[in-house]
């Protein structure tokens, strides 16, 4: 990756580019370069970005990564919305109602009340409190 961004550079800036680096030891210096672009490893694209945006004058490892981190994002289109095939959406739709049907409770939950109030009337002698819960649970006012 670095020696491919040294190539480009060196292209673009000439004797320029190679002169800032006299005396130092160029495998220093593509050491230092790819440390500090390390980041972009896994996204190559903002380093692709800054060298097609390169400035007239030759820049250093952090001119060139303020370059690349100006790199704009990528833009992402929507996708349409799934079209229902609606013969199958009312097939799922019956199947969850039967579903719900079959699920659902086949006794009364109050016909313990009604059963308590019953026993009461054919005159079995209940506690008040049973009779009271009973009575509430099917909105009745308390028999006595």
């Amino acid at each position: 990756m670095i020696d491919a961004i040294f190539a480009k550079l060196a292209v673009r800036y000439g004797a320029t580019w190679l002169r800032q680096w006299d005396g130092v030891d160029m495998n220093l210096v593509k050491s230092d370069w790819g440390s500090e672009l390390s980041g972009f490893a896994q996204n190559l694209e903002p380093l692709r970005y800054a060298l097609r945006h390169l400035p007239e004058r030759c820049p250093n490892v952090s001119q060139f990564r303020a370059f690349a981190n100006n790199c704009p994002l990528p833009e992402f289109h929507r996708l349409p919305a799934p079209l229902a095939n609606e013969r199958v959406v009312a097939e799922q739709i019956a199947k969850q109602t039967e579903l719900k049907q079959a699920l659902a409770p086949r006794i009364d939950p109050k016909q313990w009340a009604k059963t308590l109030i019953n026993r009461h009337k054919a005159g079995e002698r209940l506690r008040p409190a049973q009779l009271r819960f009973a009575c509430e649970a099917l909105g009745m006012e308390v028999v006595a």
